[in-house]
């Protein structure tokens, strides 16, 4: 019942297919012997060692799938008896095939010498040797695929991370922009209809982007800047000259690829941790630099207890942008200017 519940967790077509071919590789070794050597029924003998060491890998496969042991190094002693026993049954059986053919090389008849002890110590002893390369096969056979799995988990873990941390951000942003957005829009309205429509676009805009997905968490720098774009122009509208914002990204980077909502929090850090007025505005620079996006703005008299919160989210966009490259954060900070350079990665999937 043991191998049939438990053979589904196995790819046993795949590991019996190289099995097969390791078998092959083992007893095709005696033919380079056999070019000097002349052996008698050699073709016949390699047949049958065939035969008998691919039936001790796959009884020793079948053995380790009942016992649903994935690491049969470290197996329990049961098994390892079992796995011996079998391997003994076999090689006493191609053992005596060979004697019966006559078949047997002069060393090994003369170990015999037609004594039944002789006989089955000479299986015991093939047993064993054979016993320990099939375990050392069966190891790396069964660890290679586990440790595969293993990757592979780990890497669909990593995806869910990712897409858990976007939808955090999505959550943690939204509620309080919104607030402000539609509060603003309802000044608007009052005030200057016109202006009021073209936010009320921005914003539409806004949310739709900001709801992007990727099966691989990026998105393009074209997405990316459209997002801050519309995000700044609503600030603008809201504040109007006490927010200044220049994008220069060339056409060739367009299509390169940025952690999803990297650039957009880095903005509205900017808003967020800085007073700015009219006569001292805020500029908001967006630039590509050799590979590499550039968010710079002056720093206006920061908010002292906004601190914590800044270094949390820049701390958070490293661990995002570790998934993909190593050392693409890059934080420049000095009495008059705060700068982050991000990391482009390359469309062509380079970063994998």
């Amino acid at each position: 019942m043991g191998f049939i519940c438990y053979q589904h967790r196995y790819p046993l077509k795949y590991w019996i297919k190289r099995s097969a071919a390791f078998s092959l590789c083992i007893v095709s070794i005696p033919i380079i012997n056999a070019i000097y050597t002349d052996q008698a029924n050699f073709w016949l003998n390699t047949c049958i060692s065939f035969a008998g060491l691919f039936s001790i890998i796959v009884s020793s496969l079948a053995i380790h799938v009942h016992f649903d042991v994935k690491d049969p190094i470290k197996s329990p002693t049961k098994v390892k008896v079992l796995v011996f026993l079998v391997t003994f049954i076999i090689c006493k059986g191609t053992l005596a095939l060979f004697y019966y053919l006559g078949t047997l090389s002069p060393e090994e008849n003369k170990i015999i010498g037609g004594s039944l002890f002789n006989f089955i110590f000479l299986a015991a002893f093939r047993a064993a040797v054979i016993d320990f390369i099939v375990l050392l096969w069966l190891y790396f056979l069964m660890t290679d695929y586990f440790k595969n799995q293993l990757e592979l988990e780990r890497s669909k873990l990593d995806k869910l991370k990712e897409r858990a941390v976007n939808q955090m951000l999505r959550q943690q942003v939204q509620p309080h922009f919104l607030f402000n957005a539609l509060s603003s829009l309802k000044s608007l309205i009052k005030k200057d209809s016109a202006k009021a429509e073209s936010y009320l676009l921005q914003l539409s805009d806004y949310l739709r982007g900001s709801f992007m997905t990727s099966e691989d968490g990026l998105a393009t720098v074209q997405q990316e800047l459209k997002l801050c774009e519309d995000y700044l122009s609503m600030q603008k509208l809201r504040f109007n000259e006490a927010i200044q914002f220049n994008i220069q990204v060339s056409e060739n980077v367009q299509q390169d690829l940025l952690p999803i909502f990297s650039l957009q929090p880095l903005v509205d850090n900017a808003l967020k941790h800085n007073f700015y007025t009219i006569g001292h505005p805020l500029f908001i620079t967006i630039r590509e630099q050799s590979g590499w996006i550039v968010v710079s703005n002056n720093v206006c008299l920061r908010k002292p207890s906004t601190g914590e919160n800044n270094n949390y989210g820049l701390n958070n966009l490293k661990e995002r942008f570790s998934y993909y490259l190593q050392d693409s954060v890059i934080i420049h900070e000095n009495v008059t200017t705060f700068e982050v350079q991000l990391k482009l990665i390359q469309h062509e999937n380079d970063h994998h």
